[in-house]
C-alpha cells in the first residue's frame, strides 16, 4: 500500500465525518463499497494508535559510561534516560537520539 492511497483514504474518511451522513449513505453517494470504507476507517485508526508524537529540538546530551562492558546510559536534558547496550549500532543510535531529543 502506498502513502498516496493512505492519504487519499484519510481524506475520504474526514469528508465522511464532516458530511453528517452515515458511512453507508456517504459510501453510496461516492460509489464506494461501505465495507471498504469501514475497513479503511478501522485500519487507519489502528495505524494512528501505534504512533506517538515526537518533537525534535537541539540539545546537548550527557553520556555516562557504565563501569562494565554492559554499555552506557544517555541522560537527555528533558529527563529521559536511555540505557544503550554494548555494541549498539552507531547509525541506529544516531537515528534514535534524533527521534528522542526533547
Amino acid at each position: 500500500m502506498t502513502k498516496t492511497s493512505e492519504s487519499k483514504w484519510r481524506a475520504v474518511i474526514r469528508a465522511q465525518e464532516k458530511s453528517g451522513q452515515s458511512v453507508r449513505e456517504f459510501a453510496e453517494s461516492r460509489g464506494i463499497a461501505a465495507t471498504t470504507l469501514y475497513w479503511w476507517r478501522s485500519e487507519l485508526k489502528r495505524r494512528t494508535a501505534d504512533l506517538v508524537p515526537v518533537e525534535v529540538v537541539e540539545h546537548d546530551i550527557e553520556i555516562e559510561h557504565a563501569a562494565s562492558t554492559a554499555g552506557f546510559d544517555l541522560h537527555l536534558p528533558c529527563g529521559l534516560r536511555l540505557r544503550v547496550a554494548h555494541g549498539f549500532d552507531a547509525g541506529e543510535l544516531r537515528r534514535l537520539i534524533s527521534a528522542l531529543r526533547c
